[in-house]
């Protein structure tokens, strides 16, 4: 609401700088009729007619400047706040994984993109997850996560921060500087791992290969949150496409 006041201020502001200009404009034109005898005592009561209304629309002008000035820095204000409020909000938990849910992850995402620290965004998606569901029943799909998650916990380092994001994704904020082809050659050797799950079929059991697709962007090179998450639903379509 605050912002949409400073833009309505900015507009009076606006529009009282277009009437003053268009008082002179008047004012220009009542000179140009001055030498008729029958306007001139017409012409000294618009003029005192005009300063007035120049006085009063130079008063309001800077009345809205200071009015304008006063609610941006309330919108300051407010922004700090809100930003402070939002990184004192509790961890939300994903009840299959135990691992912060989707809107932790956007929040610490946009957090380390407001510091420019050198940050990477590594996306895993249990590949085909949708298939071994249909096939052998979504308690595998669970199981599968479970064991993703785990894999991607032990395999990552302590102040990794893991988060599930949805369906068959995680993501991982990983706050480090270094080179991008070293980051992704350590989640290379981590997808590399060949991770199995058992799977019941009547008497007997096999075990289910969990392949895992996985995508890193570097935080610094992407422009805004919007932008990242809409790079990390897009790839997590195109594999449920395949």
């Amino acid at each position: 609401m605050l912002a949409a006041a400073v833009q309505s201020a900015n507009n009076l502001r606006l529009s009282s700088e277009h009437c003053t200009q268009r008082l002179g404009e008047i004012e220009e034109q009542i000179e140009d009729a001055s030498a008729l005898n029958a306007v001139r005592a017409l012409r000294f009561g618009l003029l005192e007619c005009l300063q007035r209304l120049r006085e009063q629309a130079s008063h309001q002008r800077e009345k809205m400047t200071e009015i304008l000035g006063q609610l941006q820095e309330q919108l300051g204000i407010v922004e700090g706040r809100k930003r402070s409020g939002e990184a004192n909000l509790p961890s939300v938990l994903d009840t299959l994984t135990g691992l912060e849910v989707r809107a932790c992850a956007e929040r610490a995402f946009a957090d380390a993109m407001d510091r420019g620290s050198p940050a990477y965004a590594a996306l895993f998606v249990v590949d085909r997850l949708h298939l071994m569901n249909a096939r052998y029943g979504y308690s595998t799909g669970d199981q599968i996560l479970r064991r993703v998650s785990q894999h991607l916990s032990s395999c990552l380092a302590k102040d990794v921060r893991v988060f599930r994001w949805t369906g068959p994704a995680f993501v991982a904020l990983m706050e480090q500087p270094g080179e991008g082809a070293k980051i992704r050659e350590e989640i290379d050797r981590m997808t590399s791992v060949k991770l199995n799950v058992a799977v019941q079929i009547g008497n007997g059991s096999i075990m289910l290969p969990i392949p895992i697709i996985s995508l890193l962007l570097s935080l610094p090179q992407i422009a805004g949150l919007a932008e990242l998450t809409r790079r990390i639903d897009g790839f997590i379509g195109e594999r449920a496409r395949h």
